[in-house]
């Protein structure tokens, strides 16, 4: 209840929502050209992960020093260039460009005693880091350690599955809100274009902070859709109801309204998410760290986006609306203005030769009504009348002769 009580004009703030989005996107940009693309996991690129089964703690430092001293020298084949390839598996060991990653099984005794290496090179066999590793002191368990290989065509295929997966979401989304809302297909464009900002924000933030985009990226991209979706049909479910009851108000003022009168929803709802996954991130395992950063990042830009982007798009949707069906009414009444409002048909013709003027009718007097009067009836032409004088409807000729009748009359004496 706190929000709807505020006077906050989230709509006529709405530059700078959208200048805001476009920052994050743009250092997003920027990321990517700096880290040369966004760094994929081993299941988008294909390549190697090691899992390597130690008998002590170690931290990550001590682990890339290590594998940098990797000794090659027992690789020998008759083939040099056979030999050359296998060498080849391991230049990321020794370069220092591997993923490394510390992580923990429930069953482990140690914190830490466990390492998840990933390379982009498929390594066939995992001898000479073992070896490495025992050489410096730290124990390896090979009994408990694997070593797992996708390919590349295996890789592309489940690249293209995920982008297939991706949009199949957005195009079911829009056809399922267009319906929800009474085939008014701008809702679910408009929230599209907010799963797409969504989108972009966690490839931005992801740039940013150099993460691998893995199978708990895609996992959390795909939540993240059904999230935002959620909670923008709240929102915009809201603005249609109170697009009925207040009609007195303006759209901008009405949509605004509807927001505040959520907002407390939200801002609930992507707190008790919120407080789940920062634990999740923080007193998780490892291997659940990329999942948790992955929502964490995606379900605020989806709170976000709802509503300062979804609902400001909508706005400016039906202002654009409105000014181009007054613009149209304007050419309409300018239109008949000019008598260009004719059929089609009759238009060329009306214009070859114009209209010819009707002269109104003339409206006739109508002929007074008759007039009564009292008649004594004549003794010669009719008999008197038993009850008293008669009345009759006189004749014109009748009133001329009653008229002069009383004009040769003498006056009475008072």
């Amino acid at each position: 209840m706190f929000f709807r009580n505020l006077n906050w004009d989230i709509i006529g703030q709405r530059r700078i929502w959208f200048t805001l989005s476009l920052a994050v996107i743009a250092a997003g940009i920027v990321a990517l050209f700096i880290h040369h693309g966004l760094k994929l996991g081993l299941s988008f690129t294909g390549g190697s992960t090691i899992d390597v089964k130690l008998n002590q703690t170690v931290t990550e430092t001590q682990v890339r020093g290590v594998l940098k001293q990797t000794d090659l020298s027992g690789i020998k084949d008759p083939d040099p260039k056979k030999q050359a390839d296998e060498r080849a598996q391991y230049d990321e060991l020794l370069a220092g460009t591997e993923g490394l990653q510390l992580a923990q099984k429930p069953e482990d005794k140690a914190p830490n005693d466990r390492i998840i290496i990933s390379t982009q090179g498929t390594i066939s066999d995992a001898g000479p880091l073992y070896d490495a590793l025992d050489k410096a002191g730290i124990t390896v368990d090979r009994s408990q350690s694997a070593t797992t290989a996708v390919g590349p065509s295996l890789s592309q295929e489940y690249l293209n599955k995920s982008l297939w997966a991706l949009v199949i979401a957005l195009v079911l989304q829009l056809a399922y809100i267009a319906f929800r809302f009474g085939n008014q297909l701008r809702f679910g464009i408009i929230a599209d274009i907010a799963l797409v900002h969504d989108v972009f924000v966690m490839v931005g933030i992801y740039a940013i902070a150099n993460k691998p985009a893995d199978d708990a990226f895609l996992a959390a991209l795909l939540t993240v859709i059904g999230y935002s979706v959620m909670d923008s049909i709240v929102i915009f479910d809201r603005i249609r109801e109170n697009g009925k009851l207040m009609t007195d108000v303006s759209y901008d003022k009405m949509v605004n309204t509807s927001l505040l009168q959520t907002m407390t929803r939200s801002v609930n709802t992507l707190a008790t998410v919120l407080i789940t996954l920062l634990a999740l991130y923080f007193f998780g395992g490892d291997t659940l760290k990329n999942f948790a950063f992955a929502l964490i990042v995606g379900v605020t830009s989806g709170a976000y986006s709802s509503i300062f982007i979804a609902s400001p798009l909508l706005v400016m949707w039906k202002n654009y609306d409105i000014r181009k069906r007054g613009v149209q009414k304007a050419a309409l009444l300018a239109a008949e203005s000019s008598g260009a409002a004719l059929r089609p048909g009759a238009r060329t013709a009306a214009v070859a030769q114009p209209q010819r003027k009707i002269p109104p009718k003339v409206k006739r007097p109508s002929a007074p009504p008759p007039r009564y009067r009292r008649k004594q009836r004549d003794d010669e032409h009719r008999a008197p009348a038993a009850n008293g004088p008669s009345v009759g409807l006189l004749t014109d000729s009748d009133n001329a002769a009653a008229d002069a009748d009383g004009a040769d009359a003498p006056a009475d004496e008072g």
